[in-house]
């Protein structure tokens, strides 16, 4: 009598056998699809027949013996180890991907019908100009006929598609981009030829035409559809219209508010930017016409190519997606015409223009920024900081004039680095480098330029009469270099406290290029600071001499300062790195400027007012690095008598 066996190991012996009948039918479904494909593709001729198996020996007779005590079944061929464990139910494999949509193969048959659509729209539009030309019919009649073609094509080439099933041929395409391209065109005669509409209603009206022929391409699903009515009507109407006016620009605005429906709907983002690009290339067109002079409205074209910034970044956050470049073409390529728009327009209007977009685009970074993680839009805020910046610097260009430009853009960079430290994000630090940057150049070209710091006496800021005396030329212009150089020294010390907060400095090599190329910022400013206020006290060389012993001075006791801090907050190395830049600083300009630039005086007390500060830095500096070492020595020692003995962990003093 054999022991029963438990109840867990019964169980997992039948998953097991279970599992082994599965794979065994798999096997014998498999061979037998296998042999039916075979014969249903090459039909062999029948095989003789086969002696009949014999037959199995009949059992004893005998007593049976004892019944062997069950294994685990596994079916032939599976030399496999056998699985001890309970049995697990296999885990299926990765989805397999879908199918890559084929692309459209350009036959005959398409090639006929989108050359016949083109030449058809091609002929509406000789036929509307010519009868505009020669008089034939009236306005109306004109209008009419050719909206009545319109429909009559959209018409059959719906009646084609009807008769087809769920495909769309490529004749019923052809004829409903066609006609609906031919009621746009008639849309925008009555408007700029004829007069028979006001724009208000035109507008509206040719939305609703593209909106009919967008709505049977995504009735029919067929983005070809959509982007063959968007591109017939966006090329043809000008034509139509007689240029690149305000009025076209209006027209494919309410085409393109029709296509970024249809493109949020289906996700398209090809026929929005198809839309987009129609609408930006008009606006740019008139935009070109304002900057080169030609009668139109200024009102008009700057209201047009604001509604296409306006619909394209509405295009861009509906139909965008992450890792996609189309949404971001779809925000900045529409700011390069508002721009240009603003820069044609009279001073004051065209700086309020540049400055909302760019407050707009600004703002739409922050809104961006904080949705980025859950929805991916990072490419848009990059886009957009990007195009809100260009748009900044051309407002500030436009609203200075002729004035001092370096002044105002050192104060937005700084600003923008305010923003930075506050809101701990980079983008404003990036946009704030920019302007500074093109801020900086300008102010060593012209606002604080290096001849007002080397030599003397510079025109315009000091001239000298006839009498040889050297009087303040222009009072102004020493202010405006004395508020320049402040303002490099703000944008750097507010630059080095960004990358601080960003964490930009934890590196020592990128620390030290970036401190210093700040740093160099920060003492060009302080020393035309430091020149100019001298000037503006009393315009002689004297005072030039003067200014230029204070900032070697000033440098060298900063220097000592910054060190000193670097020692008392050891685990900071900001403090140190500035002060050894300083020290350089300070050393390079006593031998190339101080010793051949001064004389007299003025150049014994720069070198001996630098050496003395650089002295007493040296004594403290290594006075206090002996106490750290004392003190660093100390603890060593002390711990080292606290710490376990080697005989058994026992402490001496105890």
């Amino acid at each position: 009598m054999t022991t029963p066996l438990p109840q867990d190991a019964l169980v997992a012996r039948l998953g097991d056998d279970l599992a082994g009948v599965t794979r065994e039918l798999d096997r014998i479904r498999e061979s037998l699809l296998t042999l039916r494909a075979a014969r249903a593709a090459d039909p062999a001729p029948p095989s003789p027949l086969l002696p009949a198996p014999p037959a199995p020996p009949m059992p004893s007779r005998g007593l049976p013996g004892p019944w062997p005590r069950p294994g685990v079944w596994s079916p032939p061929g599976d030399p496999g180890p056998r699985r001890s464990g309970p049995w697990q139910r296999p885990q299926p494999g990765p989805a397999p991907r879908p199918a890559r949509t084929p692309r459209v193969a350009w036959s005959p048959a398409r090639l006929l019908a989108v050359t016949g659509a083109a030449i058809t729209v091609l002929g509406v539009v000789l036929l509307l100009v010519l009868a505009a030309g020669r008089g034939w019919f009236g306005p109306e009649a004109r209008v009419a006929g050719g909206a009545a073609l319109g429909l009559a094509l959209a018409g059959a080439g719906a009646r084609v598609r009807r008769g087809v099933g769920d495909a769309t041929p490529v004749a019923a395409v052809a004829l409903v981009a066609t006609g609906v391209a031919t009621v746009f065109l008639a849309v925008a005669a009555a408007v700029s030829l004829y007069g028979l509409l006001p724009l208000a209603v035109a507008v509206p009206l040719a939305l609703v035409v593209t909106a009919g022929g967008l709505a049977l391409a995504d009735r029919w699903r067929h983005r070809g559809l959509a982007v063959s009515v968007l591109v017939a009507s966006g090329l043809a109407a000008p034509l139509v219209v007689g240029g690149l006016t305000p009025t076209l620009v209006a027209l494919l605005v309410g085409a393109q508010v029709a296509a970024v429906a249809v493109a949020w709907r289906r996700a398209w983002p090809l026929v929005a930017a198809v839309a987009t690009v129609a609408s930006t290339l008009g606006a740019f067109g008139a935009a070109v016409r304002l900057l080169a002079g030609a009668p139109a409205n200024d009102l008009a074209t700057a209201s047009a190519a604001l509604a296409v910034l306006v619909v394209g970044a509405a295009g861009a956050l509906l139909t965008g997606a992450p890792g996609r470049a189309t949404p971001a073409a779809l925000l900045g390529a529409p700011v390069l015409p508002v721009l240009l728009v603003a820069i044609g327009l009279p001073r004051l209007p065209g700086a309020l223009v540049a400055g909302l977009v760019a407050v707009a685009l600004l703002l739409a970074v922050v809104a961006l920024d904080r949705a980025a993680a859950p929805t991916g839009h990072r490419g848009l805020a990059v886009v957009a900081g990007a195009a809100g910046t260009a748009a900044l610097l051309v407002a500030t260009v436009i609203a200075v004039g002729g004035g001092p430009v370096s002044l105002p853009l050192l104060a937005e960079a700084a600003l923008l680095g305010v923003v930075a430290v506050v809101a701990r994000r980079p983008g404003p630090l990036v946009a704030g480098g920019v302007l500074a940057l093109i801020g900086g150049l300008v102010a060593l070209g012209e606002d604080a330029p290096v001849d007002l710091l080397a030599d003397f006496p510079v025109s315009p800021f000091v001239v000298t009469a006839p009498g040889g005396t050297a009087t303040a030329g222009v009072l102004g212009e020493l202010a405006g270099a004395l508020a320049t150089s402040l303002a490099l020294v703000a944008v750097a010390a507010i630059g080095l406290l960004a990358l601080a907060r960003l964490g930009a400095l934890r590196d020592r090599t990128r620390a030290a290029v970036l401190v210093s190329a700040l740093g160099v910022v920060g003492l060009y400013g302080a020393t035309g600071a430091v020149v100019s206020a001298s000037l503006l006290v009393s315009p002689t060389r004297g005072a030039f001499l003067v200014g230029h012993v204070l900032v070697t001075v000033s440098w060298t006791a900063v220097a000592l300062v910054l060190l000193a801090r670097g020692l008392q907050a050891p685990t900071t190395a900001l403090p140190r790195i500035l002060g050894g830049v300083l020290v350089v600083a300070a050393v390079i300009k006593l031998v190339t400027f101080d010793l051949t630039a001064l004389d007299g005086l003025a150049r014994v007390a720069a070198f001996l007012g630098a050496g003395l500060v650089l002295l007493a830095a040296g004594s403290r500096y290594a006075r206090a690095v002996a106490a750290s070492g004392e003190a660093d020595a100390t603890t060593a020692a002390s711990s080292s008598r606290v710490g376990p003995s080697a005989g058994g962990g026992r402490h001496p003093e105890a």
